[in-house]
């Protein structure tokens, strides 16, 4: 399977078989690191690390996975760069994948990541946003697959606040690989409306399922993988974490609901976990709030059930798959995206598609397609739909030759009357 060049922003992007072969391959490079074998294959290659969140699993796992890959790193957090206060998204894209030949981000919304992979000629992986984690899926994918032997048809609920990367990502993680998934929490925190539609869609072809419900026996009940995350943030109000604690603690994983799921189920958390106040926040919560342990006891994180810790390592195994699949060996993958285009027949009426002149000084390029097609993006190409452009661009000054059925690509130009140079066919 090729995914040279793909961005990896969300499983929602991704098949079935794809989420599996990235599984089975960091499954293979997981063994192949145990047994000492060297997979740098990508030596002499570069990424680039964004961080605008911190983190322990995901920088050291990116940080090993690149270095056991032969790859150097390039740590940047907001002190370090430009990054969204003298320099645009778009143009850091655009200035790292000249010199990157990938580039990580973990930050905040879903849409700086995106903005990045639009404009950045190697792949973007994402490392964190507020919508998803999607990086986390495929190794608590690969850590369930190890220990039940299997993915379709486990049961994984997932308690607390469901509105965000994690309820998000399990859901859609569970809906693409036939896992049934139970969000246990108060309906203010299930998912967005949205997106469970969008979810229970590919469920139904999958053979998962979607359950979202508010009673902790019915939710936890038989259930394969208990899982959770913090209910709140440190640098969240006073009245924030006052309302999680009361709306959540129904909701903490506990020797209780582990009976409940019963003595085959296991618990899994993304870390880091508040299960005690040996940490300043765990010590803070304390002071404040009086308790002893938030989301899950530490009788349940510390018991035999507990993989968050094998599930921890398998984040470096899968992160490594993902730099491995997306990133080429032998040169800087280019991008290829997928354009839905349709061309107004009274532009090609009489004629066929060779050259396109544009407005005065405009930097556009054109693909022209009667249907979804899949086409390389190489330095310096921006794709805009035919109906995009025309709504962009009140001139377009003629049009010359080809079919209407076939995708052109044309160089974008800066100089005022220039005629746009025929690129090729995809």
């Amino acid at each position: 399977m090729d995914l040279k060049g793909r961005d990896f922003l969300k499983l929602l992007d991704f098949t079935p078989e794809e989420i599996v072969y990235l599984i089975d391959l960091a499954a293979e490079l997981k063994d192949k690191k145990k047994r000492g074998i060297l997979v740098d294959t990508l030596q002499g290659k570069n990424v680039a690390l964004i961080f605008e969140k911190t983190s322990t699993r995901t920088r050291c796992a990116f940080e090993v996975a690149a270095h056991d890959l032969g790859m150097g790193t390039t740590y940047l957090d907001p002190k370090a760069s430009q990054i969204g206060k003298k320099e645009s998204i778009a143009d850091t894209a655009r200035v790292l994948s000249g010199m990157f030949e990938g580039i990580e981000y973990r930050g905040f919304e879903q849409a700086i990541v995106e903005e990045l992979a639009e404009y950045s000629k190697v792949p973007v992986w994402n490392g964190l946003t507020n919508e998803f984690h999607p990086t986390q899926m495929l190794a608590d994918l690969l850590t369930i697959r190890e220990h039940f032997g299997r993915l379709k048809g486990i049961k994984l609920t997932y308690m607390g606040d469901a509105r965000y990367n994690m309820g998000n990502s399990l859901m859609v993680a569970c809906a693409k690989m036939g896992m049934r998934f139970t969000a246990c929490t108060m309906e203010k925190y299930f998912p967005a409306g949205e997106l469970v539609e969008q979810c229970r869609e590919i469920a139904a072809k999958t053979g998962g399922s979607i359950v979202l419900t508010e009673d902790v026996e019915e939710g936890t009940k038989g259930a394969d993988v208990i899982y959770t995350d913090v209910w709140v943030s440190m640098g969240e109000p006073d009245e924030i974490w006052e309302e999680r604690i009361r709306d959540l603690a129904p909701y903490q994983v506990n020797r209780h609901v582990m009976d409940n799921a019963g003595n085959k189920a296991v618990f899994m958390h993304c870390l880091p976990a508040f299960h005690n106040l040996k940490t300043e926040t765990g010590a803070e919560m304390g002071r404040r709030f009086a308790l002893t342990e938030m989301e899950v006891t530490d009788e349940v994180f510390e018991s035999p059930q507990s993989l968050v810790f094998e599930e921890a390592e398998n984040r470096m195994h899968t992160i490594k798959a993902v730099m491995m699949a997306t990133v080429s060996a032998d040169g800087k993958a280019r991008k290829k995206r997928k354009v839905q285009a349709k061309v107004d027949p009274g532009l090609l009426e009489g004629k066929s598609l060779r050259e396109v002149r544009y407005l005065p000084d405009s930097e556009v390029q054109w693909i022209l397609s009667s249907e979804e097609c899949e086409v390389e993006e190489t330095d310096g190409f921006i794709i805009m739909p035919i109906e995009e452009a025309r709504e962009k661009f009140s001139e377009i000054r003629e049009i010359l030759a080809t079919e209407s059925e076939q995708t052109v690509l044309f160089r974008k130009g800066r100089h005022s009357n220039k005629w746009y140079d025929f690129i090729g066919k995809a």
